[in-house]
């Protein structure tokens, strides 16, 4: 299996295990195995009980990120999704957390170019616009935002601009994300999703978009006010809104 020539990038995992699993390095390997791969993706997990474990090994290229494995050190913990399978940080023990900390301190000083991010914020930046957002995660893994908790902690992370304020939903059916005008580009987006033209995702709900939003809402019978109003943005993200899974 070959090794890493260089390492300057970590990145933090979880497996997307169900609650109570707690078979170790080897029971990740049987389903990555089982899955068609040769070994396990992660170089080292995180148990549980916050006993991390070696896996693929520390110097191989894993298959835990696709477009950054021969550069990166994949270190994830046990757990990430509740029982109805759905993302939910509150299934990572405490004690994870504490190894966490201290194996990426630890790794940083093996690895002095390493700089670290969770998986998500590897997600492309389909807008262009620098920054990864939400919309954007491929999948919800691991569940929070880790350049932010790094960088609080004094590890090194990597230049990557992300959202990460807590999303505010305010009314229940409207994303808030840092405020209106992300709000109304956020929307926009999800009308150039379903196909409507409306010139720049610039926050700016102008002739274009006023044109879009009542050509959807033509198309969804439901008053054509021109507005992103409640009953536009719930059927909006009911029906563009692309759903992420860990």
């Amino acid at each position: 299996m070959p090794n890493r020539k260089r390492t300057t990038l970590g990145v933090v995992h979880v497996t997307a295990t169900p609650p109570g699993w707690d078979k170790g390095a080897a029971g990740i390997r049987a389903i990555h195995k089982a899955q068609g791969w040769s070994d396990i993706g992660y170089n080292e997990i995180i148990n549980p009980n916050g006993q991390a474990e070696i896996g693929r090994g520390k110097m191989a290229i894993g298959a835990h990120v696709a477009g950054f494995n021969s550069i990166s050190y994949g270190l994830s913990m046990v757990g990430g999704v509740n029982s109805s399978n759905r993302p939910d940080f509150n299934t990572i023990k405490d004690a994870q957390l504490v190894t966490l900390e201290k194996r990426m301190r630890e790794l940083s000083a093996d690895f002095p170019d390493i700089k670290w991010c969770g998986h998500r914020d590897l997600s492309p930046d389909r807008n262009g616009n620098g920054v990864i957002e939400p919309f954007e995660h491929i999948k919800a893994c691991p569940c929070f935002d880790v350049i932010p908790w790094a960088r609080e902690r004094g590890l090194p992370v990597a230049e990557i601009k992300g959202t990460w304020k807590t999303i505010i939903v305010e009314p229940a059916s409207a994303p808030v994300l840092e405020g209106p005008d992300t709000r109304t580009a956020y929307l926009q987006r999800l009308l150039v999703r379903g196909g409507y033209v409306l010139g720049p995702i610039d926050g700016i709900a102008g002739k274009k978009t006023i044109a879009a939003i009542r050509a959807f809402q033509f198309s969804s019978n439901l008053t054509q006010s021109g507005e992103f109003d409640a009953p536009t943005v719930a059927r909006l993200r009911a029906v563009f809104e692309l759903k992420t899974a860990a």
